[in-house]
């Protein structure tokens, strides 16, 4: 893609999609799919994303901008692929077609991490190299389309309410040159006025060349912005159509799975008495057309009430096929097989397995461990896909730190101690495999579940000591939160993909990468004790509250299985150590 220094505006260029199930309609208006179709959106054009709940509409913005694995589809802005394939290697991100789009989660606030709006605007604009005047130029307009002006640059986002927070975050997704907008629900927390702020905007930037894809369940504010709308249905099927065409067939927001507004029935009345589609999006024209149709108001009702008597059935008895569908479809997709147990069965197993792994004294015993912790997670359908981030860091510390010892003895022969670099690496990889199984229990059971078997565990005669309430305490803050840091890490890896647009591995990039990462995942740490704090203390955590138990856990033949279990491989672990010692 050309790009010209400095100030440099990607050339507009059009979005293309492969490997789609799109409907198609024949010559009697029927129906029917269509495998690994493409569909190619042009610049300058607003694409609107409807479909019901959980039919995959921000999984397919997020997939255009290279968050999620694109699976089957193949996703190219203009010449430029978003995804690099190479043989035997896993798939790389295409800098060039990341510079082509700007991309605005279904809550953008939350991406936000500078201490002022001006910082934040700036970063976003840091990828393309603006500088000097025409970026302040960039960002004085991008301030004016949300309503502000330069006063607003010094302000503090997280001192912001939320709808100025909101508006903080489109504005960062609007001062952009990329020539593609992605944006999720845009509108969400926003007023009138914002409505039209945001609408007003769009309207410019696709004059300006600016390609949009737009999701949003706000129908009436969506559709009349649209050049094209793209329908996803709960099982999966697409549907690529005009406005004018939504108009003609107000039916295919039913196959889809969504309910049909009232204003677009109306429409579709309109258009049947022969007014031209262009003309009913405008509300001013659409009444003066009415008034010149005789008889119709006074017809109008009747005619609502009768299709709204037989669609909405129909309409309801399609949303709740959709529905089970789409639960259908997403049952068991991560479902562990452990929540049949009791917590506490689960707590005692990974205590006694923990003892046994840290028993361990060669590596035949830690071989064996590894072999009986891969075990566990695969019998128990756990995936710790998820902490991949922790698990890769904390193996790269551990050969690091390995190294080291291995460099600064230098007891034996060579330039690295070997013996000192095994001995390093064999405590690491204990503290590895009992890391793995601490890491699924926030998986396989709830905070709350927890506390109320430590609770259950702990207890003396219906009380539990002040000792025991510490520790209860502070285990369940642990295992509530560790979940949350990796939301929160994940989250401002995103951020600094999708804005930062940074895919370089020098160390100047990776420096700037654990910079752009680290610090605001920091401050946002801080900023979640105080609400933890605040919590706490609203809820009357101090010194003499007994826990109160909503249900009574109950301990069956399957958990006492579990234990027993456990404790056998604790012992057998033990043994085996002393035997290969």
């Amino acid at each position: 893609m050309e790009r010209k220094n400095h100030s440099s505006v990607p050339v507009a260029v059009p979005l293309l999609l492969e490997g789609l199930s799109l409907h198609s309609d024949d010559g009697a208006g029927d129906g029917r799919k269509e495998q690994n179709s493409s569909i190619q959106l042009e610049p300058g054009t607003i694409t609107v994303l409807m479909g019901p709940n959980g039919a995959g509409k921000t999984t397919l913005l997020e997939k255009l901008a290279g968050l999620r694995n694109p699976e089957e589809l193949h996703i190219a802005y203009g010449a430029e692929p978003l995804w690099h394939h190479r043989k035997f290697r896993k798939p790389r991100l295409n800098l060039e077609a990341l510079r082509s789009y700007s991309y605005s989660s279904q809550s953008p606030e939350d991406g936000l991490f500078a201490r002022s709006v001006s910082d934040e605007l700036v970063y976003s604009l840091r990828a393309y190299g603006w500088i000097g005047e025409e970026r302040d130029a960039r960002i004085s307009t991008t301030l004016e389309a949300v309503g502000w002006d330069g006063s607003w640059l010094s302000r503090d986002p997280f001192l912001m309410s939320g709808g100025e927070r909101r508006r903080t975050a489109l504005a960062s997704a609007f001062v952009t040159p990329s020539a593609w907008l992605l944006l999720d629900e845009p509108t969400a927390g926003l007023d009138g006025a914002g409505h039209e702020r945001v609408a007003q905007r769009l309207k410019e930037l696709k004059k300006e060349g600016t390609g949009i894809v737009l999701v949003s369940h706000d129908s009436d504010w969506a559709l009349p912005l649209a050049d094209s709308v793209l329908l996803l249905s709960a099982e999966g099927k697409m549907r690529l159509s005009s406005c004018e065409e939504i108009i003609e067939h107000p039916e295919w927001l039913e196959e889809a799975g969504m309910w049909v507004p009232q204003w677009l029935r109306m429409a579709h009345l309109l258009r049947k008495n022969g007014i031209p589609a262009e003309r009913l999006w405008n509300p001013k024209q659409a009444a003066l057309e009415i008034q010149k149709i005789d008889g119709f108001i006074d017809g109008t009702e009747g005619l609502l009430r009768n299709e709204a008597e037989g669609d909405h059935e129909q309409a309801r008895q399609q949303f709740q096929k959709s529905k089970k569908q789409s639960k259908k479809r997403n049952k068991n997709s991560s479902k562990h097989r452990m929540s049949g147990f009791d917590p506490r069965s689960v707590w005692l197993a990974y205590l006694a397995l923990s003892a046994g792994m840290f028993a361990q004294g060669s590596w035949i015993g830690l071989g064996v461990g590894a072999i009986v912790t891969l075990l566990l997670l695969t019998a128990g359908n756990i995936s710790l896909r998820r902490w991949h981030g922790v698990i890769f860091s904390f193996a790269f510390f551990m050969i690091t730190a390995s190294a080291l010892s291995a460099i600064g003895s230098r007891g034996g022969s060579g330039f690295l101690d070997m013996e000192a670099f095994a001995g390093t690496l064999f405590s690491f990889s204990r503290t590895m495999l009992v890391l793995l199984l601490g890491l699924a229990i926030p998986l396989v059971m709830s905070p709350l579940s927890l506390r109320r078997s430590l609770e259950q565990l702990l207890s003396i005669k219906g009380k539990t000591p002040e000792f025991a309430r510490r520790i209860i305490l502070t285990v369940a803050l642990m295992m509530r939160f560790v979940p949350v840091l990796l939301s929160e890490w994940e989250r401002y890896t995103r951020i600094f993909l999708a804005r930062g647009k940074e895919l370089s591995r020098t160390p100047r990039a990776l420096i700037g990468r654990l910079r752009d990462i680290s610090l605001p995942f920091l401050l946002s740490l801080f900023r979640l004790g105080d609400e933890v704090a605040l919590a706490l203390e609203s809820r009357g955590v101090r010194r003499h509250v007994q826990p109160s138990r909503g249900s009574k856990l109950h301990w069956q033949w399957r958990d006492s299985a579990l234990v027993l279990g456990a404790l056998l491989f604790a012992v057998g672990f033990m043994w085996f150590s002393r035997q290969y010692k």
